[in-house]
Parts: structure tokens; sequence; C-alpha cells
């Protein structure tokens, strides 16, 4: 490995982008180069970081104040979080290069990688910042700032390598800051999963993670594909074309969310032994990218749930994501489980001490129904998620709203 040479790569790309980028652009390397020449390394510094600086500073908790996590525990967080970063660069450079096209720029996966890879040089680089967790706001502070110059690189650098016309690089860069964000939510929810940092100071953990049956590495595969040509999709109604063409599948363009009105109907007038209070609706996002949301709370005090139930329209197909990964954790204090049920994606969620809950049932991969409260047991907000009309849901899932 030369290090002389990342150490002034890493200054050219920070400091001299637009002359660099040509340079990247031009010369020859494969996917596996570039992950043990750039990725590999770059990708290690913040988990590398948290594990020291946690180990040394240990965690602050406002009230109850500083303690230390076990070697094993933050060992297992640190090797889940960089394998799980090695894979999310990975398959942005899927996507992106699956996108490409839909922005009058090339399919390639290897110059996609490098897109991906060298733009993302500023987060990783202040990630050493939590080798002194104590940081704190500042570290956040200049993480955003950093996500913000690492937004810039990307498209700079996709006309760069994929050769991106400018005029749509803008559109092309935000569908894949959009799949970056999904993504990072999707793999911070399994890295929490896969380790028990999640579960601090509990005992008798007892957890298990699997992928259904009909998944795997081809079910993983397929699903990230579908992703690609949902986002491909939406790029081109940000582009202002036409979803599909003939012959192509009609469920992969996105779709308007419901109206706040035809939300707020979905919603129970009532839940067994529980009226309802006000109910908030709401629709909005970034151009085509929309989200609807319907909430309200039912019952008082001890014996009150909060039905909430969002549309994700502009992005359906996405949720199918979460149920690749199915999960089962329990221990003392509670339990949280993932799993299939009736063909749907079900997570449940109990602390025992609080009795807080939450249950969430996917419906269509594009409706999210959930119900959650701190009082009423399990069975109460199962019921009253059954209580949505969830045959309509799925009528409801090639339906834009109005």
């Amino acid at each position: 490995m030369n290090f002389a040479h990342l150490i002034a790569r890493l200054r050219a790309i920070l400091f001299s982008p637009r002359a660099t980028w040509p340079e990247i652009a031009s010369e020859p390397a494969s996917i596996g180069g570039l992950y043990t020449g750039w990725v590999l390394w770059l990708a290690a510094i913040t988990p590398l970081a948290s594990f020291i600086g946690l180990g040394i500073f240990g965690m602050s908790v406002p009230f109850i104040g500083s303690f230390r996590l076990g070697f094993g525990t933050l060992f297992g967080q640190l090797v889940t979080t960089y394998l799980l970063t090695l894979l999310i660069v990975f398959l942005m450079a899927l996507i992106t290069a699956a996108l490409a096209p839909s922005f009058g720029a090339r399919n390639d996966r290897v110059q996609a990688l490098k897109a991906i890879a060298y733009a993302w040089t500023p987060v990783w680089i202040v990630g050493v910042l939590h080798l002194i967790p104590l940081l704190g706001a500042l570290t956040v502070l200049l993480m955003l700032a950093a996500a913000v110059y690492s937004v810039w690189l990307l498209w700079l650098g996709l006309q760069a390598t994929l050769g991106a016309p400018q005029e749509r690089a803008v559109a092309y860069t935000a569908v894949v800051v959009v799949i970056g964000i999904v993504l990072s939510v999707v793999i911070g929810w399994t890295s929490a999963m896969f380790t028990s940092i999640g579960a601090m100071g509990r005992a008798n953990i007892e957890a298990s993670v699997s992928m259904p049956a009909s998944s795997g590495i081809s079910g993983l595969a397929a699903g990230m594909q579908q992703a690609a040509r949902q986002m491909q999709a939406t790029g081109k109604v940000l582009q202002g074309e036409q979803a599909g063409a003939a012959g192509q599948t009609a469920n992969l363009a996105p779709i308007k969310p419901l109206a706040p009105g035809q939300m707020s109907a979905l919603l129970p007038a009532s839940l067994p032994g529980l009226t309802r209070g006000n109910v908030d609706s709401t629709r909005g996002g970034i151009g085509a990218l929309q989200v609807s949301e319907a909430k309200a709370d039912y019952g008082s005090g001890a014996q009150q749930i909060r039905l909430d139930i969002t549309d994700m329209g502009a992005n359906r197909g996405m949720l199918a994501i979460i149920g690749m990964v199915q999960q089962d954790q329990e221990s003392a204090s509670g339990y949280h489980k993932v799993f299939q049920r009736d063909g749907r994606t079900v997570q449940e969620q109990w602390t025992a001490a609080t009795r807080a809950g939450e249950y969430t049932l996917i419906v269509g991969d594009r409706f999210m129904v959930q119900a959650k409260g701190q009082g009423p047991d399990m069975a109460a907000l199962k019921q009253a998620v059954d209580a949505v009309d969830l045959a309509r849901l799925q009528q409801l899932k090639d339906t834009p709203g109005e």
C-alpha cells in the first residue's frame, strides 16, 4: 500500500477537487483496487475512532453520568459498523451506476464507485473526532459540514466520472443522496440489531438474526435492484420525463402520496374502550419525493395509544428492504422482534419496566402503520393496528393521492 499516494490524494480531493476529479476519472482502476487502495482504509476511521474514544472516555448520559462499555460490545460494534460501511459503499455504487442512463450519464460501476468513494472522503476524515466523545455537539456540527461538502464533491464527481451533463447533475446528485439517507437508516438499524449496544446494562439477552428463507443473497440482490429501478423511475420524474415506458413494470413509478384528507379518513373513529382525540395529517417533501402522514391519540393517561399511518408513495418499494432481515432479541427487561406475518413485515418492541410498547406493520411496501403507547399491553397495540382497514390500504398501494 502506497500511503504517500493516499495522503497526496486526500489533500488533492479535499483542497483542489476540480483539478483532481478528471485525474481520478481517467486513471485505470478496478473495484478491488479501489477498495484496497482507498475504501478499506478511510472507512475504518470512524469505527476505529469510536472504539478507542468510547473505550478510553466512555459514554456520557445526562442525569446518569459517564460509563464505559465492555470490550466485547465495543469490538462487535466496530466490526459490524465497518463491514456494513463497506457494504453500503458497494450498494451505493451499483445503484448510482444503474441510475446513470436516466440522467444522461454512463452506466459504469467502476466509475460510480470512484464517485461514491472519493466524494465521501470529508465525512470519513471528520470521523476521527469520535476519538473524543466529549466534543459532542462540535463533532455533530463538523460532521454536518463534512456531509454538505461531500454532496458538492459528489456533484462534481458524477460529472467527471460518469459524464453526467451539468444541467442534470443536480437532480442526479439529489436522488443518490436520498438513496444514501435511506440506506444509512437501514444500515444503522441493522448495526444496532446485530450488536447489544442498544441493550446496555441488560442481562440475559437472547437474540437471533436471520434472513427469510426466500431471501438470502439472491433475495438481497433482487431487492436492491428493485430499489435501484424504483429510484431510477423517481429520477425520471424529477427530470420531467415519463416514469416508465411500454413493457416496463408499472409499479416502479413513484406515486403521489395520499392527500391529508384521505390519510385522516384511514384512521379509525375509535379503538375498543378508547375515544379518538385530535387528528393531525400532513403531506410534504421535495419535488416528487413526498411523504404523507396521519396520526391521532386515543384514550388518555396510562391507557393512551398513538396511531400513525405513513404513506411512502414517492419511494414505495424501499420499505421492502427492511423485510429482508429478521430479528428476535429478548432480555429480562423486554424484547425487540422483526418478522413476517401474512406476507407483511412486522416490528414489535417492548420495555417491561416502563410498559412502553411499539407495534409496526408494513402494508403493500408503501404504507407503515404504527401503534405505540406507555401503559397498554402489546395485545392492545396490535388491536389498534388491526383496527385500521388494512385490506383497504393494500388496495391503495398503486393508487396516487388527490
